[in-house]
């Protein structure tokens, strides 16, 4: 009997929690990004160049000058409390109230939803989100080893429908259900927007079968037309207001460098987040936090979301446009009133895998969609990113890509 071949000495020491872990496609892609010839559609990357540089610098002058040694320190584990006012001021643009007690920032988004895996899941737990998910969502309960069910969506969002039968099909089997996890407004990776009526009634689900709903609203602030729907978070409040945690991060309000996010979340809960961050990190960077709580200071960050959303609203109508002139019948995407993202759906014979390794010979990238489904499937979709390169770049890359895949149709008609 043969042995089993290692290049890894320390194999043998591993948990078994890395089986559980996954390297994101995304991520692996953005090495592509750097190449200047790539038109990138796989990243969803600010624009962080439409940031005022001279006005950063000032703030880091300022804060250096008046409280250096502080700001160089470490912070408390909850975050910087001013920072937190600040924080309060932007959900209320979004029609949410909350306090400074309720919220605990977070080494970006991604940490926030580490730890919430992290205090919420055991071995064998079921996971409830939208199918597809955000891949960073999907990766970080998996590394918990939680089970991920995937509930499909439509162009008005998460289908409640099947929620609802789903859910009681799990409670009959006295399954172990911890959350549902959403992107209710223009969703990474589709762009969908779940509708008001949706939202309450999958909250009244998660109340019903006494479950947490995880709202993770990167997005919501860069919306291109039509009114803010009001969070599920809010909705929760006008309740008992305990099955919502909401999540989000300053990545696409300021910029990802900074690494900020933020959790709004029951006391109870908080309590358990607070130790989880004091066993990772100890704390979020006090000098980003002093930096950031400099920008929403001033009154001028609201024009800063004005200009993002020109920017992207402009991106995101050439990459429609371009698509509606250029891709071939039997071809669909979605029409996303915000965000960064358009999906793509292809016939169900191609392969968006296979004919990456084509469009990247071509100098273009996008994410395949299998990248987004916790079962595997999704090989014919694929995520379009509008929200990184100029529209000049977007309209070449459409072109190209419209080019390939009227080839491999072709092809494939031609063996029928």
């Amino acid at each position: 009997m043969s042995k089993k071949i290692t290049f890894d000495y320390w194999e043998h020491l591993y948990s078994n929690r890395t089986e559980y872990m996954f390297s994101s496609e995304i991520r692996d892609l953005l090495s592509l990004s750097a190449r200047p010839e790539i038109i990138s559609f796989s990243g969803g990357l600010p624009e962080v160049r439409a940031l005022n540089f001279q006005r950063l610098e000032r703030y880091i002058k300022r804060i250096l000058k008046t409280d250096g040694d502080i700001s160089l320190q470490y912070g408390e584990s909850v975050g910087y409390y001013p920072l937190k006012t600040r924080l309060i001021e932007v959900m209320k643009l979004e029609g949410l109230d909350t306090v400074e007690e309720d919220i605990i920032t977070t080494t970006g988004g991604q940490q926030a939803l580490d730890l919430l895996a992290k205090i919420f899941i055991d071995p064998g737990d079921i996971i409830i989100t939208e199918s597809p998910a955000y891949t960073g969502a999907l990766n970080s309960f998996r590394s918990y080893e939680a089970k991920i069910i995937g509930i499909p969506i439509d162009q008005n969002g998460i289908d409640t429908s099947i929620l609802e039968k789903k859910l009681k099909e799990l409670r009959d089997k006295k399954a172990r259900i911890k959350f549902i996890y959403l992107v209710p407004n223009f969703s990474n990776p589709s762009g969908v927007t779940l509708s008001l009526q949706r939202r309450k009634k999958v909250l009244e689900l998660a109340r019903k079968h006494n479950i947490m709903i995880l709202e993770d609203n990167p997005y919501g602030m860069l919306r291109y037309k039509d009114k803010p729907i009001t969070t599920i978070k809010e909705l929760d409040s006008k309740g008992d207001g305990h099955n919502v945690i909401y999540i989000s991060t300053m990545s696409k309000l300021f910029a990802p460098g900074f690494r900020i996010g933020w959790i709004v979340a029951p006391h109870p809960i908080l309590e358990k987040i607070i130790l989880g961050v004091q066993s990772s990190i100890l704390c979020v960077s006090t000098f980003s936090q002093r930096i950031a709580y400099e920008y929403f200071s001033d009154p001028s960050w609201i024009n800063n979301i004005d200009e993002f959303i020109k920017i992207y609203a402009k991106r995101k109508d050439t990459m429609t446009k371009t698509l509606e002139e250029n891709f071939p019948e039997g071809t669909s995407w979605s029409a996303p009133k915000g965000g960064f993202f358009i999906w793509l759906k292809l016939p169900h014979y191609l392969n968006t895998k296979e004919i990456l390794a084509d469009a990247v010979r071509n100098n273009v990238a996008y994410v395949p969609g299998s990248a987004f489904y916790a079962d595997g499937k999704g090989t014919n979709e694929a995520r379009l990113a509008f929200c990184t390169e100029n529209t000049e770049r977007i309209e070449k890359g459409i072109k190209i890509l419209a080019g390939i895949i009227k080839d491999k149709i072709k092809l494939y008609k031609s063996f029928k």
